[in-house]
């Protein structure tokens, strides 16, 4: 009696472990959305607290580079959809090529914890009952060849990205590779937006910004032309591998 009590408290609790991960984030996109600061994260808010978002960047920067780049993960993490926005703050307020670095960082943590977070809750019930359903073409992309299928979908511009970090972790991609996929997947796109919004910053501080004539500005300009290329050709790659499925 004492041993199958025993035993069922155990089952218990590695359930409640297995679970943990996933309520964390649950709970942090509530945080989120209960603070305000997710509806808060918006490129007017942006523009308009820039002056006071510049003097904390300036008194601590490294602090403030953590700050944005934990953000990032958090919100990516928790499926709290204000990714673009903080792309193009990171060029902003960081410059380029620092934005870029902290926008790949924290998408690929996020990315990495929603994963571990799906990897852990589903066990192999739920995972056979999601692979018989809409996530079982993904998950069969991760089996045969992760990196390379889960790259792809990293650069198709309207791929979703948290139900493909939820059909990695559910699929149980390799860890290494899905991580290496998400990272470069994440260089195009963190680039472009982080220089167009670097572009925009110098157009704000020109006094620019309600002018039509700053997306003809180099700055902005190549930026959304590099944006519409790679559109283009992923848009197209994405096409040949619905056709080879």
């Amino acid at each position: 009696m004492t041993d199958g009590v025993s035993r069922s408290l155990r089952g218990r609790l590695k359930r409640l472990g297995r679970a943990a991960p996933a309520v964390l984030l649950a709970a942090a996109a509530v945080a989120l959305y209960a603070s305000g600061l997710a509806t808060d994260i918006s490129l007017g808010n942006l523009r308009a607290n820039e002056i006071g978002l510049r003097a904390e960047i300036l008194a601590t920067p490294l602090l403030a580079l953590l700050v944005f780049t934990g953000l990032y993960a958090i919100a990516t993490a928790a499926f709290v959809p204000v990714g673009l926005v903080l792309m193009l703050a990171g060029g902003f307020l960081f410059g380029p090529l620092t934005g870029t670095m902290a926008t790949i960082v924290g998408s690929t943590l996020g990315a990495v914890m929603a994963y571990l977070a799906a990897r852990f809750a589903a066990g192999e019930a739920i995972r056979d009952r999601l692979a018989a359903g809409r996530l079982g073409k993904l998950m069969a992309g991760f089996e045969q060849s992760p990196f390379a299928y889960l790259l792809t979908l990293r650069l198709l511009p309207l791929s979703p990205f948290g139900l493909v970090n939820v059909a990695a972790g559910v699929a149980r991609a390799p860890v290494r590779k899905y991580v290496a996929a998400t990272a470069v997947g994440a260089v195009p796109y963190s680039l472009i937006y982080s220089y167009l919004g670097a572009g925009l910053g110098k157009a704000v501080l020109a006094g620019r910004a309600a002018e039509l004539t700053v997306l003809a500005r180099p700055e902005v300009a190549l930026p959304l032309a590099a944006l519409a290329v790679i559109s283009l050709i992923t848009g197209r790659m994405g096409a040949r591998a619905r056709r080879a499925a």
